[in-house]
């Protein structure tokens, strides 16, 4: 009987399985630092929690939640799925996701960031709702409640442009309705929040009482 040899999509180590990684990038993707902030996930490095930024200006976000910083295998992971359209790469990221959703917000309806539907027309994917696929195979309850409005991504942006609210436009769905208190979004990268923020206070304003934000990258 022949064995199969998997090999890991990022360095083609010999990995566990079919599209997961070997242990090396495993480790490096899971044993980062859990020091991060509640409210941003960004690395606290010995400052307090909530971080400075958080301590100054409140997020609209009640709390957030990455599997691993926008960096080494993970980046090279997502970047695989986001830009290069391999769909296969959202499996595992899936079971990584629901594994943080089950331990920090079991229970609570996930709701996937919408992109804009020109990223949808050229790639063919929405890399966040493959994601909430995986998740809800996995047992998350997903509901789509937001689209998205406009045409300028944040892609090419400085950080300082992508600070600026006003650049995104989301909506309640027309047919979607609040039904719990309690939300959970769901994006691929966070540089400066401000997608998750916009999409917070949206929630609330209709009804919402905590919204949380998990993603698989923090930049």
């Amino acid at each position: 009987m022949i064995s199969m040899i998997y090999l890991c999509p990022v360095c083609s180590r010999p990995s566990t399985g079919y599209m997961r990684p070997c242990a090396t990038c495993g480790d490096e993707i899971l044993n980062h630092s859990d020091t991060t902030c509640s409210l941003c996930a960004i690395d606290l490095a010995g400052c307090d929690d909530p971080c400075p930024a958080c301590r100054m200006d409140a997020p609209q976000i009640d709390g957030m939640n990455a599997v691993g910083p926008w960096t080494g295998p993970l980046r090279e992971w997502l970047s695989a799925l986001k830009y290069g359209g391999d769909t296969r790469m959202a499996e595992w990221l899936s079971e990584k996701l629901a594994e943080k959703w089950k331990t920090d917000w079991a229970g609570i309806h996930l709701i996937p960031v919408p992109p804009r539907p020109a990223r949808i027309f050229r790639s063919g994917i929405d890399p966040v709702w493959l994601l909430a696929l995986g998740m809800r195979r996995r047992g998350t309850p997903v509901v789509r409640l937001l689209r998205r409005k406009g045409k300028r991504t944040q892609k090419n942006l400085s950080r300082l442009d992508r600070l600026d609210e006003g650049a995104l436009k989301y909506e309640i769905r027309r047919s979607a309705r609040i039904t719990q208190k309690e939300y959970v979004l769901l994006d691929d990268v966070s540089t400066t929040g401000t997608t998750l923020n916009v999409c917070a206070r949206i929630l609330k304003s209709a009804g919402a009482e905590r919204v949380y934000g998990l993603v698989v990258c923090k930049d």
